[in-house]
């Protein structure tokens, strides 16, 4: 698709968004229990400036770009060599509950950026926001029909979905169903695109600013959709000597930003914190807390039926049942270690070693050493030091997983990149086919041993000119310094060199002849 009509797709995402942002806030309210403040700063004004971003790169992002063609390739002087973004097809792009609007249309920008027809699968589960989104998608208002379709349905229609031949697959959810996704890929060979999360660990050493780390932990856990993100940190690695202290801070957190009067109440009236996506995940999230874990902060106030889950700090162990898989919920996990040593063995021990890496780590320390030792030692799809889940927002840096976490990037140019491929292009415009024109003379038979020590003395000048050119920086900073130098040893060097024209030039010569 030309530039005009990518340009007029993403404007209309940007209308639907800007135009029914009240609506859709209702629908978010529905489904997830929100309210206004996270309906607007954590999901409808994040596709706003993305699409906004993505408009005024688009036609940066689809522009050709010249390579360099080397020895000996370029014998055939003159020769270009462009790579070129071209849209991989049609896409299927199956979207989670927990971030709907967002996660819906934040994907389909950069897919149609890209050029791309793209098919849309939305989770049952979100029901209110994927009707919504439905209505508004399909409608022809926004975004034009022919480019943009939604599947709607459960597990079956997804089946059915993965049955068909893509050209691009974008799937965000959990791991099993990832998995299922990416085997469904494979039988066509088509490239995936995976977002599926993990336990994100947050490390708290001895030398990090305690109630900073407690405060945004805090936050990053319970205000991330109530713990249901797969940003959002999931158990906190602290040693020992300020694990007291930051437990206290913690808990003056939860009490400061999420006091017992925030919570929904038992008719099921909307609270200052949101609900589980369902009667059963909260029942699931409720159960994690049992025996094997001590309980530090809140487990109580919990309202099953209404979909409620109070903010929970336990106390846990490698085999609590709350380590066993990710929470998704607003259930945090304290777990103390020695030294910061004992916290990256911890995490290599039990999820490292069976490549289950975090989508997220979070580090919490001002010593610049343990953050490097940390991202060293600890493989994840991204990092955050002395903050937590703001680094998504950041549509600059690419988001995704590795290994059991996912497989792919996207976000902003990453994402556009990601739905692309990229088309490399090589034209000459050199039409001889005389014998003795060298390009035409060296690399046609009959060959000889003349042919190939003139092509090793080539390959040698072409070396020898890299190596020029890595000095030419160093010559630029090295030259105007011994210059500078021996002005100032000399100083009538400078008179000379400003008294130098081509007629004392030609009086020099005409001295010594």
């Amino acid at each position: 698709h030309p530039y005009e009509f990518r340009i007029q797709q993403l404007r209309g995402i940007e209308r639907l968004v800007r135009e029914n942002s009240d609506e859709l806030s209702a629908a978010i309210q529905k489904d997830l229990g929100q309210g206004p403040m996270f309906c607007e700063a954590f999901d409808l004004s994040h596709v706003v400036s993305r699409t906004r971003y993505a408009q005024s790169q688009l036609r940066g992002w689809m522009a050709a770009r010249r390579e360099r063609t080397p020895f000996p390739v370029n014998l055939y002087l003159p020769i270009h060599s462009n790579v070129t973004p071209n849209p991989r097809g049609v896409a299927l792009l199956m979207i989670p509950w927990n971030m709907p609007v967002q996660l819906t249309l934040n994907p389909l920008t950069e897919a149609l950026a890209a050029g791309n027809v793209c098919v849309l699968k939305m989770s049952e589960r979100s029901v209110h926001c994927t009707k919504l989104l439905t209505k508004l998608l399909i409608g022809g208002e926004y975004v034009d029909p022919r480019v943009v379709r939604v599947v709607n349905g459960g597990a079956e229609e997804a089946t059915e979905l993965l049955k068909q031949r893509f050209d691009v697959i974008s799937y965000t959810g959990g791991e099993q169903v990832g998995r299922i996704v990416a085997q469904a890929a494979a039988r066509h060979l088509t490239p995936v695109l995976l977002e599926l999360g993990d336990k994100n660990p947050v490390f708290v050493t001895k030398n990090a600013h305690i109630p900073l780390a407690a405060f945004r932990v805090a936050w990053g856990r319970i205000t991330a959709n109530t713990g249901q993100a797969c940003i959002s940190p999931d158990y906190v690695l602290v040693e020992e000597s300020v694990k007291k202290e930051f437990v206290d801070e913690l808990c003056k957190a939860m009490d400061r930003m999420y006091p017992v009067s925030s919570y929904s109440n038992t008719s099921g009236e909307r609270g200052d914190l949101g609900k589980m996506i369902s009667v059963e995940h909260a029942q699931r999230v409720v159960d994690l807390v049992d025996s094997t874990c001590e309980v530090i902060y809140g487990g109580r106030h919990h309202n099953v039926k209404e979909r409620f889950v109070a903010p929970t700090i336990v106390e846990a162990t490698a085999d609590s049942t709350v380590m066993r898989d990710e929470t998704f919920g607003p259930v945090l996990a304290i777990i103390p270690v020695p030294n910061l040593e004992g916290a990256i063995r911890f995490v290599n021990e039990h999820f490292t070693s069976k490549a289950a890496h975090p989508l997220v780590m979070y580090i919490f320390s001002r010593s610049k050493k343990e953050q490097r030792r940390i991202m060293s030692c600890v493989p994840s799809g991204s990092c955050a030091i002395n903050e937590t889940i703001k680094q998504v927002a950041n549509y600059h840096l690419p988001f995704g997983g590795v290994g059991a976490s996912g497989m792919g990037a996207y976000n902003g140019r990453h994402g556009f990149r990601f739905f692309s491929h990229y088309w490399g292009t090589m034209t000459s415009g050199n039409t001889s086919t005389y014998r003795w024109d060298p390009s035409v003379w060296l690399i046609t038979p009959p060959f000889n041993n003349w042919k190939l020590l003139t092509f090793r003395l080539m390959g040698k000048v072409h070396l020898l000119v890299d190596k020029l050119k890595s000095i030419i920086p160093v010559a630029k900073a090295v030259i105007p310094i011994a210059l500078a130098s021996a002005c100032f040893r000399n100083p009538n060097i400078l008179d000379a060199l400003l008294e130098l024209n081509l007629k004392t030039v030609l009086n020099w010569i005409s001295q010594r002849i």
